[in-house]
């Protein structure tokens, strides 16, 4: 539970020598505890100087919440403006309750007030039956890195500074340092990443680049875009990734660079990949976009060729408020043509020798990114384990003959999207699950050869059988670091239920 420590509780819980129950609760990670930045000010007034000495320790203990400048005009509107205050502060920053040695002084009907008494015998009842699991639940993270992320948004505010700067600055250095690589170059969406990094290796009008035809849009949107013919390479029919043994049939003397796509957050096969394009002199530019953290051989997604593109659209693994994206390179070469290339090709400010584009990265985003960075590897290991749990209970309910579930072949998966595998019964078992509540989705539906956009590359259906058969079969279970164990079992029972019956 997310609890919001109003200030009647909070002072007698400092003046007394008694330890605090509720602190306990939060000390133990039973619940999470707030106070309002607008109550310290308060307590110190009204405290002993003895009793002041504590307030420190209490903020190591609690996290703390800044109302806005609406928040407290809204609760000034009130004579409780205290009281006021708290139940605004819980429905804005959804928090489950407030805690009061008074809650007759709360008016409300949406927000629940408990006593000490009342919150451990709340916390000690048995959970509520699940009966809904999102596929993603964005602000459920928000809670842990509130704090974080609001001092970097007022210190961006406070400077005026929102395009690249400072923050962009130590962004890039971190993502660097994060992916093994030297360099990082933040750009203004994943889809851009794509779109720089062919331009900086100038590929265009003529050019061809090899690819998978089981990926996101952006992936053969940016070749196209650039001006350049991509050439597909259908995919391995367990990791979903293009087959490494299929490129080398494609490269032609037009052949410029190789764009593997590291799908759902597990790498491809690049060793063979880098082997092709060492002999044949081409660019490998990693699609990256849905596998930060993931790893090949021990090295980090982003490191394995020339350049790595990620983004931080806000579903990722490491999402930002809005979109973002960077793009990672050991090259010194390319990481200069990157920097220019983000500025309309300006070096100097207004002097222009090549054509680029705004590919700039807001600093907002880039401090919002560079917060959640800290928690990313806690994350991803929730991920990993929850996409164990996943595999242990659908083995335990008999259902692998049903459901082929998503191998880890090249340690370390970071389960982006957690795909499995179900045959002709794909559709039916996704309205199942929608109809139970479950949130699940079909990435991809169609793949790329045969949207209707690209039909003049002369592909059509059944030539990339695998990638098709993987578009008619394929569906993402929630597998988000925010879900608990109880929603993975709902889950896999709803599953069973389709295909076993009550």
């Amino acid at each position: 539970m997310e609890i919001l420590l109003h200030q009647d509780y909070l002072a007698q819980a400092l003046s007394s020598r008694e330890d605090s129950g509720v602190m306990h609760l939060c000390n133990t990670r039973r619940c999470k505890g707030w106070v309002a930045s607008t109550t310290i000010s308060s307590l110190m007034q009204q405290l002993t100087k003895e009793n002041r000495k504590k307030v420190k320790t209490l903020l190591d203990q609690l996290s703390v919440v800044t109302p806005t400048p609406g928040d407290l005009v809204e609760a000034l509107k009130d004579e409780c403006f205290e009281e006021k205050l708290a139940l605004i502060l819980v429905r804005s920053c959804g928090f489950d309750a407030v805690v009061s040695e008074s809650p007759e002084k709360f008016s409300s009907d949406d927000v629940p007030v408990f006593t000490s008494e009342q919150l451990e015998s709340k916390i000690n009842e048995p959970l509520d039956p699940v009966s809904k699991v999102k596929l993603l639940d964005i602000p459920a993270s928000y809670h842990q890195i509130l704090n974080d992320a609001e001092n970097e948004i007022a210190e961006t505010i406070r400077t005026g500074q929102f395009i690249l700067g400072s923050k962009v600055t130590e962004l890039e250095e971190k993502i660097a340092d994060y992916c093994q690589t030297t360099f990082a170059v933040g750009v203004s969406s994943g889809t851009d990443a794509l779109l720089i990094s062919l331009m900086a290796a100038g590929i265009g009008k003529g050019d061809e680049v090899i690819t998978s035809p089981y990926t996101f849009f952006a992936t053969v949107g940016s070749i196209i875009r650039v001006g350049a013919k991509p050439v597909f390479v259908d995919i391995n029919d367990v990791t979903f990734n293009m087959k490494a043994e299929h490129i080398e049939r494609c490269i032609t003397s037009k052949t410029r660079a190789i764009m593997p796509v590291h799908l759902y957050g597990q790498c491809a096969d690049m060793d063979p990949i880098r082997d092709l394009a060492k002999k044949h002199n081409l660019t490998v530019i990693e699609d990256a976009a849905q596998s930060i953290g993931s790893e090949y051989k021990n090295k980090k997604a982003g490191s394995l060729g020339d350049m790595g593109c990620f983004s931080f659209f806000p579903a990722k693994n490491l999402g930002a408020f809005g979109d973002g994206g960077i793009v990672t390179t050991s090259s010194e070469e390319l990481y200069e043509k990157l920097k220019v290339l983000r500025m309309h090709g300006s070096k100097p400010k207004y002097y222009h020798k090549t054509i680029g584009g705004n590919f700039r990265l807001d600093a907002l985003q880039a401090g919002i990114v560079k917060a959640k960075l800290d928690y990313l590897e806690d994350w991803t290991k929730k991920r990993r384990q929850n996409s164990t749990i996943y595999n242990q209970l659908l083995q335990q309910n008999a259902l692998t003959q049903y459901i082929q579930l998503p191998p880890e072949v090249f340690p370390r998966h970071v389960f982006n999207q957690y795909v499995i595998r179900i045959g002709n019964r794909r559709d039916e078992l996704r309205s199942f699950l929608n109809e139970n509540n479950i949130g699940c989705e079909i990435y991809y539906p169609l793949p790329l050869h045969t949207q209707e956009c690209f039909q003049s590359l002369g592909y059509i259906k059944g030539d990339f059988p695998e990638s098709e058969k993987a578009a008619d079969e394929t569906l993402a279970l929630p597998i988000s670091h925010e879900i608990s164990r109880e929603q993975q079992e709902y889950v896999v029972e709803n599953i069973r239920r389709f295909f076993l019956g009550d």
